[in-house]
């Protein structure tokens, strides 16, 4: 219920397969070319917040059930380390509160976000801004042109008034064979 107002802009295409079918970003636009689409529930990351002690599971999709496992990566907006907008949504104080301290993030924190599949990247992106929006501030899930990543979460903590937000901006990436 957290992201009750959010959701309800999309309730409706909910249960739709076309509803999470992702818009085009710049960056597949630009190339003319589509990027595979996770499947719902699928485990695409993980994320590691060393300033708030984070360290969990980014999951395809912000339904119940991905946000119960960790945080849930935006349908629609870009994998992390492509660019565009990787939008992420977590919990404060329910299901691990995984976002507990996002109020407690400095500009300037490193995010290091470590992908899963056959080619492992570990990305980190430095925080260049934060701030508290209204639940409808749907511009937050606007593409970019470079890769970013914007993470939200209800503010204040047992409060759905508002939305804590902090920006991020690529800044190195290392590749590595992986599994």
């Amino acid at each position: 219920m957290w992201l009750a107002l959010f959701l309800a802009t999309s309730a409706a295409l909910a249960t739709s397969a076309v509803a999470f079918a992702p818009t085009p970003t710049l960056a597949t636009r630009a190339a003319g070319t589509a990027t595979a689409v996770p499947r719902l529930g699928r485990s695409v990351a993980v994320v590691n917040i060393p300033s708030i002690g984070v360290n969990v599971p980014l999951l395809y999709g912000i339904h119940d059930d991905a946000l119960s496992r960790g945080l849930g990566l935006w349908p629609g907006t870009s994998l992390p380390g492509r660019p565009g907008n990787a939008v992420i949504a977590g919990h404060r104080t329910s299901h691990g509160a995984p976002m507990r301290d996002i109020d407690k993030l400095a500009i300037g924190d490193l995010i290091y976000v470590t992908t899963t599949g056959k080619k492992q990247s570990v990305l980190e992106y430095r925080i260049t801004k934060r701030q508290v929006v209204r639940p409808d501030a749907m511009w937050i899930t606007r593409p970019t042109r470079t890769a970013t990543l914007t993470i939200f979460a209800c503010h204040p903590p047992h409060s759905i008034a508002y939305r804590y937000v902090v920006f991020a901006k690529l800044i190195s990436q290392r590749t590595s064979g992986g599994q």
